[in-house]
């Protein structure tokens, strides 16, 4: 497990820290850095899986990255169970590959696919059981550890409605929360490299955009747990989902935490962190596994942080001012 993070010098940040746990929420202001933490990870991740210096690789270049009111180079460190790795960027876009153990990340980006005739698939035999960023291969993903190579559901992550322990059997249940009594299938037409998903018998460009959006979260939530070396990290997870749904979603997401995956979730949504807090409330011995982190900007549009502190009731030690209080803030304006 990632333990902390360490930014320097690094887009927003001049110099932070963070502890990273098992279940960690990032949230806060728009463009206050969040989305920099989960960059500075997918780099890091980069910076161990290749022999090749490439893990600026779609970021742009030093400058891109560089904060302006920081003279030092760029420096990234993580701490994986008590072994510390780091990396300088300086202009020359210098810095050696790691070696060493990182987990396995599933990303699920926020610009993932919303409703799409069809989905691509991968036809590389090592990525055929992994879901991309923006959902890519997420049939072919269901496929594979529903029928292929079939994966049992852990018994905490199995829907009460569920009637197996089958992944897509688990699917549909969980996307029955969203909507309900909705009606999922599938196909994978290998020779055209190619799937396409059908909600009650219609094309998925005919039925609403969160389907479509929480169909790789979910399956992501729930394949991971195959490994609990795996690092699940989803941005904005409640995207097109009404209150009911995001508060279910929550504790699927606090089960998959639960049962031993590493989960950061970039969130915006007031009721992924009550779902998070009802799901602590009833577990009653994992908070001091939850991490809260909330991202502000100081008079210089530098990145500031603050960790508010769960406890196993659910409630939270402190509410910094603009952290989940606008409900509070319009309500009082309105009676």
């Amino acid at each position: 497990m990632i333990n902390s993070i360490t930014l320097q010098g690094f887009k927003s940040f001049l110099y932070r820290e963070m502890n990273l746990n098992r279940l960690t929420l990032l949230t806060g202001l728009n463009s206050s850095g969040k989305s920099s933490v989960i960059q500075a990870l997918l780099m890091m991740e980069k910076a161990f899986n290749s022999e090749k210096n490439i893990f600026l690789d779609g970021h742009g270049g030093v400058k891109d990255l560089k904060n302006k009111y920081s003279d030092a180079d760029i420096y990234l460190e993580i701490e994986i169970n008590e072994s510390k790795y780091s990396v300088s960027i300086s202009e020359q876009i210098k810095a050696e590959p790691l070696s060493g153990e990182f987990p396995e990340i599933w990303y699920i980006s926020a610009s993932r696919f919303g409703p799409k005739n069809s989905i691509p698939i991968y036809i590389d035999s090592n990525q055929n059981n992994k879901i991309g960023p923006n959902g890519e291969n997420v049939l072919q993903c269901i496929r594979y550890y529903d029928t292929i190579v079939p994966y049992s559901v852990p018994e905490s992550l199995k829907h009460p409605k569920a009637q197996s322990f089958g992944l897509l059997e688990n699917v549909r249940s969980w996307l029955g929360v969203i909507s309900p009594n909705i009606q999922f299938d599938f196909e994978v037409i290998d020779k055209n490299d190619t799937s396409f998903s059908t909600f009650d018998g219609h094309r998925a460009t005919n039925v609403g955009f969160g389907l479509s959006y929480i169909l790789p979260v979910i399956t992501t939530l729930l394949v991971s747990t195959i490994s609990k070396k795996n690092l699940v990290i989803i941005e904005n997870p409640e995207a097109h989902l009404h209150p009911k749904g995001q508060t279910e979603l929550a504790k699927l997401i606090f089960l998959c935490a639960r049962n031993g995956v590493q989960v950061i979730i970039e969130t915006h949504g007031e009721h992924i962190l009550d779902g998070i807090r009802l799901a602590t409330k009833e577990d009653g011995g994992f908070s001091e596994n939850v991490q809260i982190h909330w991202f502000e900007l100081d008079e210089n549009r530098n990145t500031e942080v603050t960790s508010p502190v769960i406890d196993d009731n659910g409630k939270i030690n402190e509410w910094p001012n603009g952290f989940f209080d606008q409900f509070e803030i319009n309500n009082s304006k309105l009676f």
